[in-house]
């Protein structure tokens, strides 16, 4: 077991008594924070894009190296909007010089975090932040449409298969169904859910993919 300085404790409170406590281990912590800035910066991304669109404006950030830089008017039209990065919460980021710089602040004063101040004695609780790009184009995109009669069988083989050296799923010419396959490489931190959803525009949400399952296999 990892040292306590690993953990963090967590007491329950009833009126002014506490009454229980649970530790939580340090990865399970930094998963908590992390996923709060995603939950900021898919919000101002929502945002930027109802409020500027799918084009480069004025005030945008791009990253010329490792280093974020503004936008100027003069140079709007040397970029496109899969260039446009917007930032994560945190103490070592700069925010667009538009309307979403606010947004950001009224989005974590409401939250009473500081923006000016993301600093933390605990180093744990110090974000520093980063940049993501908010459109991303997939890359060795392929696909094929393949016909099958059983929906309970794989249709294409995992890593663990292709380890153990099974050979890949043979399909018929025709079949009772139709699926989809594709195949297509994104960086860290996106999501292939996501891109499914713009190529397939279906609803992606839990409740949504527990229906379509539940129907499918009846």
């Amino acid at each position: 077991m990892s040292g306590l300085s690993d953990y963090s404790l967590v007491w329950f409170l009833h009126g002014d008594s506490r009454v229980g406590a649970i530790l939580i281990p340090r990865n399970n912590r930094l998963m908590y924070i992390h996923s709060y800035q995603s939950y900021v910066w898919n919000n101002m991304v929502s945002q930027r894009i109802e409020e500027y669109g799918l084009k480069p404006v004025p005030g945008d950030l791009v990253l010329k190296g490792a280093t974020a830089t503004y936008i100027e008017e003069e140079d709007v039209n040397n970029y496109s909007i899969h260039d446009v990065v917007m930032p994560l919460p945190g103490f070592d980021v700069i925010y667009p010089k538009h309307k979403i710089s606010e947004a950001y602040r009224e989005m974590l004063t409401a939250d009473n975090l500081d923006i000016d101040n993301m600093r933390h004695k605990i180093r744990d609780y110090s974000l520093s932040g980063a940049y993501r790009k908010i459109i991303i184009r997939p890359q060795n995109v392929s696909w094929e449409v393949v016909a099958y009669d059983d929906p309970k069988i794989p249709l294409f083989n995992t890593d663990v298969d292709n380890l153990e050296g099974k050979p890949p799923p043979v399909f018929a010419s025709e079949g009772k169904y139709r699926a989809l396959k594709m195949e297509f490489s994104l960086p860290p931190s996106t999501y292939a859910t996501m891109a499914i959803r713009e190529v397939l525009k279906m609803d992606t949400s839990i409740k949504k993919q527990t229906q379509l399952n539940t129907t499918w296999l009846r």
